[in-house]
């Protein structure tokens, strides 16, 4: 685990997966169970992704981002350098991404402030995913010991893999309304091979080689949740809820 976890220490714990593998819905689901519970949680990313609206969230976003600038241009100088040799595709992308890794800098340092269990449904190895994603995948070994050296980014304690057959992934994206994502805006053709894609790349992403995920001491507790029928999503929820109590009271 990232650190010795005591009640006077937050718990950090980030949620990954593909797009439309209901990241978000464990999230709150999660977060409602702890709650109820009585164990203190909150989800800021997911407030602020989800439930401002645009204006308010970028507004948002820029201000933490630009904070970090200000408190650390040495290290923001660094990552954007980093991000552009990954192989974005657009000028944009690396613009897009230097603003989101800075702002999840800016969330990960903050929740590090509180004894208190943070969620995260879009944190650092999904970062990690995304620029992968969107410029070249083979810069994920070349990169990520860059982007993570020095101690300004915290490590979350536990990272959740949420897994589901692609076809329910797809089919899933496909109903969806909005095609604010990448995913979103592809032919169905087109879809299902970014998603075997993304299914490679978050595997070489959690690899030790990579180094974000080591069975060793000292890297992140790897739980999974099984999202593709009922009873193994309950049964999985259930046992990562007390596991997750249980840390936030040691």
């Amino acid at each position: 685990m990232a650190g010795h976890l005591t009640s006077a220490q937050p718990l950090v714990v980030e949620f990954v997966g593909l797009p439309g593998v209901g990241k978000s819905h464990l999230t709150r689901l999660v977060a409602r169970r702890l709650a109820a519970a009585g164990t203190p949680v909150r989800s800021p990313a997911l407030r602020v992704n989800h439930e401002l609206g645009t204006f308010r969230r970028v507004l948002y976003k820029f201000g933490v981002s630009a904070e970090q600038m200000l408190r650390r241009p040495a290290y923001a100088v660094h990552v954007g350098r980093e991000l552009i040799r990954s192989g974005q595709q657009r000028p944009v992308d690396v613009v897009r991404l230097s603003y989101n890794w800075l702002f999840l800098v800016g969330l990960l340092r903050r929740a590090r402030s509180q004894p208190i269990v943070e969620l995260l449904d879009e944190g650092t190895v999904q970062l990690l995913w995304s620029i992968g994603f969107a410029g070249d995948e083979r810069a994920i070994h070349g990169r990520t010991s860059d982007l993570l050296s020095g101690s300004a980014l915290p490590m979350p304690d536990v990272v959740v893999v949420v897994e589901a057959p692609l076809g329910l992934i797809q089919s899933r994206l496909e109903s969806r309304r909005s095609r604010a994502g990448r995913l979103d805006r592809m032919e169905s053709a087109q879809r299902h091979a970014a998603l075997v894609r993304g299914t490679r790349l978050l595997g070489d992403v959690l690899s030790e080689e990579v180094g974000v995920i080591r069975s060793a001491s000292g890297g992140p507790l790897l739980r999974r949740v099984r999202n593709g029928n009922a009873v193994e999503f309950s049964a999985d929820v259930d046992a990562l809820v007390a596991e997750l109590a249980s840390l936030a009271a040691s």
